[in-house]
């Protein structure tokens, strides 16, 4: 999203130091004084038989796994038509929109020239295949409002008309040709959609900043008080009127009463009418109904508003058969929009025969638990992983140590839960809002000197080798740095006539000046194509469990596992600029490893699995264990329940099972004389499934289990416990 303030977020995140995070998972194993062990009581036991079969079972990977995903601003990539450069309008900027010489303008670029022939691969979507992506990811492509202050609609987030193609990108002719050329590529198309805001239409009578709940309660057209989060899933809603809104709202210009389509859009108690969002109060009502810089904020507590934009976006999804939304300002919109929305959309996607349809929301939180909260209670499938952004690009800058990779793949079981769905939100270095891989790197502290492309290279290794989809933002590929977020991080592929891009630095390569971005050949592209080709051939890099082996200063090693070859694989990183000397346990004894990428004699794992290899300085190693995983049954899980200490408010399950296999371990729950039901799937260590004690009733007990799955298939379950979650 578009933002003109550096701050994006209303309250602070959450810090907890990568110390205290430790003690914390060492504190979880020694929990347990909250649980008694069942079976000599007469109470039920364990799962068996055909409950146990459907309980025990590894995590399930989504498409959206093996992704890679080229994320690009059509205005930005290629000018294939000329002809709509001004969106068939006349005259100057300001109403035109066209202005190729400013950073807030259109540039021209379009969903002809994004598309290409579909051959060609120096240029179109054919070049972004050939880079090895999978997926793109364009910015939205609908109708916008074209001027607003200082600034065109180039990016897409002021959307008027939700059903067409904004005229400046092309026709919707168009967009189908797009769409119809990346699937003939294998290419998926995931669209970036809005459901928080449209363009800033309405006015507010008296506006004077965010107008409270408990200044301004809503009020029904009779005047009669309400909270509007009691009819999200009601079936009427209290009766509106624009005279009872927060702030009165009205149109300076009268053809602005019906410029928004579909007509719905143009009843201005669609809209929470509260004023713009203040940023620096932390206020949750202000967050969720206030405008995003001064953008109309749709009033998607009503169930019109909820099933408009349903339709709005399935019918996209049903004409052009897209693959996956990406959802902006995701933060803003009310607690129970997703739960509602979501499996709208997904009913839709399925109608034409897309069963798996990703959903991941901008959500701008660099703490995992908060952020966690968008999958575990909004209704949200994913979220993109700002997290491991700021954790990456501190790692390649040198400046974060390897400790705060761990304790960020350990967070993920803050992700999992009843679906046994294994987080794998869509990993990134830099985007379109907070300025691109390279200066996110710069601005980690790493020097502007001759290493940096080594550092650049190493973001990219952390992307494409742990888990996650990686995200590659337009340009970076061909070593744009930029001096900055939003607009000045918005470059031109095609020649661009903006004079201070002309000379900006590049990594990789010298600056463009008047040249083509299409006849650059920069290192980052080959690197790409090579961890693209990696992780085809080796699919575990993309979709395989996750086991920690070290995490010390600028080292950072990891097994990735292939449960269904039972083939181990050893990712080693290395922010230091000299060589580190690694010695890991493995789970594959006495095997020769192969080396899939480095340099060196294939090292050998000794009879307890300890392996031992060097990383080259600014560098990754990826090895594979020549022989298959030694067959260990499964042994009884230790079960263990208590407080979690860093979330504060959940409780966890914790397991831990002697055995060197990469097992999954399934924790189920069992509410009085019900069925046990899965809580979460783990086939990461430490192995975790948290739980939300304000979902069960005061003083209420129930059975806990862990479900041990060895990678030959054997399964063994724990002794059940009797818990009480809240007390």
């Amino acid at each position: 999203m578009r933002s003109t303030s550096p701050t994006r977020t209303c309250s602070t995140p959450r810090r907890v130091t990568r110390s205290v995070k430790a003690a914390a998972l060492a504190a979880i194993a020694a929990l347990g004084g909250t649980a008694a062990a069942l079976g000599s009581s007469g109470e039920a036991g364990p799962p068996s038989g055909a409950a146990l079969a459907a309980l025990a079972k590894p995590p399930i990977y989504s498409s959206l796994a093996a992704q890679r995903i080229y994320f690009v601003m059509t205005d930005r990539y290629a000018n294939g038509d000329p002809s709509n450069d001004t969106g068939g309008l006349t005259g100057a900027r300001g109403t035109t929109g066209y202005d190729p010489t400013s950073t807030a303008y259109y540039h021209g670029g379009d969903f002809k020239g994004l598309t290409g022939d579909c051959t060609d691969t120096k240029h179109g979507l054919a070049r972004i295949k050939d880079l090895g992506f999978t997926a793109l990811w364009v910015t939205p492509p609908f109708g916008q409002q074209t001027v607003q202050g200082d600034s065109a609609a180039y990016h897409g987030y002021w959307i008027k008309d939700f059903l067409n193609i904004d005229p400046h990108l092309g026709t919707n002719q168009d967009f189908a040709d797009f769409v119809a050329c990346a699937h003939s590529l294998g290419l998926k198309v995931y669209l970036d959609v809005v459901v928080n805001h449209t363009a800033d239409v309405v006015q507010l009578q008296g506006n004077a900043g965010f107008l409270d709940p408990s200044q301004a309660p809503y009020r029904d057209c009779r005047g009669k008080v309400f909270v509007p989060a009691r009819y999200v899933r009601a079936k009427t809603f209290p009766c509106l009127s624009v005279a009872n809104m927060p702030y009165r709202p009205f149109f300076a210009v009268s053809s602005d009463a019906k410029a928004k389509n579909p007509a719905w859009l143009n009843d201005p108690t669609k809209y929470h009418d509260r004023g713009d969002i203040d940023f620096s109060s932390g206020n949750q009502a202000s967050y969720e109904q206030g405008d995003f810089f001064g953008l109309d904020d749709l009033f998607t507590e009503q169930p019109a508003v909820l099933n408009g934009l349903a339709q709005i976006y399935a019918s996209w999804v049903t004409k052009y058969h897209v693959d996956g939304f990406r959802v902006d300002t995701a933060r803003h919109v009310n607690a129970a929009f997703f739960g509602l929305w979501v499996p709208k959309i997904l009913a839709a996607a399925r109608s034409v025969g897309i069963h798996d349809f990703p959903i991941f929301g901008e959500v701008p939180l660099t703490d995992d638990i908060e952020l966690s909260t968008f999958v575990r209670d909004r209704g949200l499938p994913s979220v993109l992983d700002f997290p491991f952004q700021d954790a990456a690009t501190g790692f390649a800058a040198g400046t974060t140590g390897a400790k705060a990779l761990a304790s960020r793949f350990a967070d993920d079981d803050y992700f999992r839960g009843p679906s046994g769905t294994a987080p794998t939100p869509p990993t990134f270095l830099g985007n379109h809002d907070m300025g691109r891989a390279a200066l996110q790197i710069l601005q980690h502290g790493a020097p502007s000197d001759s290493k940096l492309l080594a550092r650049v290279e190493l973001g990219y290794d952390l992307l494409y080798l742990l888990r996650g989809a990686p995200v590659v933002y337009y340009g970076d590929e061909v070593g744009m740095i930029g001096r900055g977020g939003d607009q000045a991080a918005r470059q031109d592929m095609f020649p661009t006539q903006v004079s201070e891009w002309k000379t900006q630095e590049r990594v990789g390569s010298p600056p463009i000046g008047n040249g083509s971005s299409f006849d650059v050949t920069n290192p980052i592209e080959t690197e790409l194509r090579s961890l693209a080709e990696l992780r085809d051939s080796h699919p575990a890099l993309a979709s395989g469990s996750t086991i920690p082996r070290l995490a010390s200063k600028n080292l950072f090693v990891v097994s990735r596992v292939d449960r269904a070859a039972r083939r181990e694989y050893v990712v080693a990183l290395n922010s230091g600029t000299a060589a580190g000397n690694v010695t890991v346990t493995t789970a594959t004894p006495s095997a020769t490893w192969s080396v899939l990428r480095g340099a060196g004699a294939p090292p050998k794992s000794a009879t307890n699995g300890r392996l031992a290899f060097t990383v080259p300085p600014l560098s990754a190693v990826v090895l594979r264990a020549d022989g298959d995983l030694p067959k260990r049954a499964a042994p009884k899980p230790a079960l263990r329940f208590g407080a979690d200490p860093l979330s504060g408010t959940m409780k966890v399950a914790s397991a831990t099972v002697a055995t060197a296999d990469p097992v999954s371990v399934t924790f189920a729950a069992r509410r009085g004389s019900g069925g046990w039901r899965r809580l979460a799937s783990d086939d990461s260590p430490p192995y975790r499934a948290f739980v939300e004690p304000g979902r069960y009733r005061k003083g209420e007990r129930i059975g806990l289990v862990a479900i041990a799955t060895a990678t030959d298939g054997s399964v063994a379950v724990s002794p059940v416990l009797r818990v009480t979650p809240r007390r």
